[in-house]
């Protein structure tokens, strides 16, 4: 979680959304559309680099552990090829780390492009002149990279959704919370009332939940970490059951949450990352939830998105909720 932090608490850049159609580039050119899965980077890196300390550094980049998952999982999917194979059908990929070497260089540097080859797509350039010089710039711009790649994520899944809002939800949020979030068309209304409200999608394999509550407050100073806690396990206490009358979610406390001070346009939160279990049951998963403080209406707002999903990997489930909670707006 060394570098993860510094995503968290800065938004980088919002990168342009993207949907089925062909699209032009910055230069009026005609671009294809990407190739890949969210989560997966394409590092272009001569095989005897990947290989040594250097590669051990991208390694460790962009393989940190997710934070918040109950099973171990990497940041990114990461497919290494060497310069000699990066052709026309990898030059597609949606998100590309491209490590150059070159003797004559004038000075090193790292550039952040997009929509190089592809739209929507993210492209960080690694120059150096030798392989010492490399391990230099990634040990010095670990996090503005990382940050990079994990934003462009995130935002191509909020502007999509955002595409695909269910205005049903959206009416009952704006009534009820006065929030809007870009909740896609596919979930459903479980519960709505004026300080709670829940909706879901539910298969036979996973639940996918997220759910608005809120709670009277005077200051921003009670976004602190334990009342956050506090009122988190009394609403779903409350609101969400386990299979027997006695049984509740509740906050694991196995592994302790995680709290990263946020600003996103101007406004101050918290995010929350944790597990869940169910008191008097067997069930469990991972969260992610953003506090904010609601001075006009003397409130604490939280929007928490959770996963069961069990024995399965959740980092797309979870990061899925997160590009809806990344959306949130009070008004």
């Amino acid at each position: 979680m060394k570098y993860l932090l510094l995503f968290i608490t800065s938004v980088l850049l919002v990168l342009s959304g993207c949907d089925t159609t062909v699209k032009t580039g910055d230069s009026g050119r005609i671009l294809p559309n990407i190739t890949g899965g969210a989560g997966e980077v394409l590092v272009v890196v001569d095989k005897y680099i990947w290989d040594g300390p250097t590669g051990e550094l991208l390694k460790d980049l962009l393989q940190e552990e997710f934070p918040g998952l109950p099973q171990s999982e990497p940041i990114f999917d990461v497919t290494q090829i060497s310069a000699s194979s990066f052709d026309n059908m990898f030059r597609f990929h949606r998100s590309v780390v491209l490590v150059t070497i070159k003797e004559m260089l004038e000075e090193p540097a790292v550039r952040y492009r997009k929509n190089v080859w592809a739209r929507p797509q993210i492209l960080v350039q690694l120059e150096a002149q030798d392989v010492a010089q490399l391990q230099q710039q990634i040990r010095d711009n670990m996090e503005q990279i990382q940050g990079f790649l994990v934003q462009y994520d995130r935002q191509r899944l909020t502007d999509s959704y955002a595409d695909s809002k269910d205005l049903e939800i959206q009416k009952m949020m704006a009534e009820n919370h006065q929030v809007r979030l870009a909740i896609p068309r596919g979930y459903n209304i479980d519960l709505s009332t004026d300080n709670y409200s829940s909706v879901s999608i539910e298969t036979p394999d996973f639940s996918q939940v997220l759910h608005v509550y809120e709670y009277p407050a005077t200051t921003k100073a009670e976004l602190q970490s334990g009342r956050i806690i506090e009122n988190r396990n009394a609403f779903v206490k409350k609101y969400v059951k386990g299979p027997g009358d006695d049984s509740y979610m509740t906050t694991s406390m196995v592994y302790p949450p995680i709290f990263y001070d946020i600003q996103m346009n101007g406004t101050e939160l918290v995010e929350t990352r944790g597990l869940w279990e169910l008191e008097n049951g067997y069930m469990g998963g991972p969260f992610v939830s953003h506090s904010v403080f609601d001075e006009k209406r003397q409130r604490i707002v939280t929007v928490e998105g959770y996963v069961y999903y069990p024995n399965q990997k959740k980092r797309i489930k979870i990061r899925q909720l997160e590009a809806i909670i990344y959306s949130l707006e009070i008004f």
